[in-house]
């Protein structure tokens, strides 16, 4: 059984799935995940589509649901028998799930750790009372784990394996329509409903302040699988181009990236493009976190390099007033623009080596039993 909670983790396992079945062509597999899982044969009973709450007030206002997603779970497990469980991020759904396999003794495998650096560190001892096996996709997590007493493995992040544009830049701009001596800015403002409101709004802000300075910068949203252009236009309207399924040629093509605070950052840090981090959710929730949170930074790029290397532009800050300016700054200042790249360089040489999935994917085969 795979659960996945939302596209990033949709994406892990996919990778994931896809290495198993490799592996071993005869393991059937099913759980919680998104199309990508679904390509890779996992069985999917419930689509991310139906999970993706953010914010503290969303997860109450659907526990009705979630309970029910959480019983039909449950029942599947005691028909299908699974030989291991493995939970990719999604704690607040996963590690209340892990407590009932521990009861059922099934092993859980936990691959991409809940980021308890970020939230306190009080749930690592949860997790060592619940988790078989700890697979972690920064190093960092791994050096955590095992100062608090819990081994943790660590192969690398798959991203590095997906993070690849496919088109030059000319076919790319022929693919999606805009003239070759137009410049554009990547707008990828996130993959839940409640951030593209909250966030796209300023993108489009920005790009008309930048356009208000005397600057020509077309704003191109990347968007994200789940959500329809109609919903993306009514929120940025028709100044802005929408495209999908082409994230990392948009990105390594634009001049600039405003991306929201979380995977995201990090595929355009792989790609070495300058980018802004910017995030915005209710104001309730933003509170709560701001209590919580135990780190300084919010986008996973600057965590992952342990500095500010891009510039955040979270809450009341993420304004097109406030970041209009310095997206200007990174399109006219070479020089500050090229010591950002060389320093993006840092941080996906922090991310480890290729082959994180098909390791992972052994890991688990050997705690089937198998």
């Amino acid at each position: 059984m795979i659960i996945a909670g939302e596209p990033s983790g949709d994406n892990v396992g996919a990778l994931f799935a896809a290495e198993l079945k490799s592996s071993r062509p005869d393991i059937e597999m099913f759980g919680i995940g998104g199309d990508r899982m679904d390509i890779s044969q996992v069985d999917i009973l419930f689509h991310i589509n139906q999970l993706a709450f953010l914010g503290f007030w969303e997860v109450i206002r659907h526990i009705p649901f979630i309970r029910r997603v959480e019983k039909e779970i449950l029942r599947q497990i005691r028909i299908r028998k699974p030989s291991l469980a493995v939970l990719i991020d999604y704690p607040g759904f996963n590690l209340r799930l892990a407590a009932r396999l521990k009861k059922l003794g099934i092993p859980v495998m936990y691959y991409v750790s809940p980021q308890v650096w970020a939230w306190g560190q009080g749930r690592i001892e949860k997790i060592k009372n619940l988790v078989d096996k700890m697979v972690v996709v920064f190093e960092f997590e791994k050096e955590l784990y095992e100062k608090n007493g819990l081994a943790a493995e660590w192969y690398g992040h798959p991203l590095l394996e997906i993070v690849k544009p496919k088109l030059e830049r000319d076919v790319f701009y022929d693919r999606i329509g805009i003239e070759p001596e137009k410049r554009y800015i990547g707008l990828f403002p996130g993959s839940r409903k409640q951030e593209v409101e909250k966030i796209l709004p300023e993108m489009k802000s920005s790009i008309d302040e930048i356009s208000a300075s005397g600057l020509s910068y077309e704003g191109i949203v990347g968007c994200a699988p789940g959500l329809d252009d109609d919903f993306y236009k009514k929120i940025g309207g028709d100044s802005l181009k929408y495209v999908r399924g082409v994230t990392y040629d948009l990105m390594i093509h634009a001049e600039l990236n405003l991306v929201a605070s979380g995977t995201a950052t990090l595929e355009c840090a792989i790609l070495r493009r300058p980018m802004l981090v910017l995030y915005k959710t209710s104001i309730i929730t933003y509170m709560i976190a701001k209590r919580l949170v135990r780190i300084p930074f919010v986008g996973l790029v600057n965590v992952v390099a342990g500095e500010k290397i891009v510039p955040e532009f979270i809450q009341n800050h993420c304004r097109g007033s406030m970041i209009a300016p310095a997206a200007e700054r990174l399109l006219s200042d070479s020089e500050y623009r090229n010591n950002m790249i060389e320093r993006l360089s840092a941080v996906e040489a922090k991310l480890g080596q290729p082959g994180a999935s098909r390791k992972a994917a052994e890991t688990a085969i050997l705690l089937a039993g198998s």
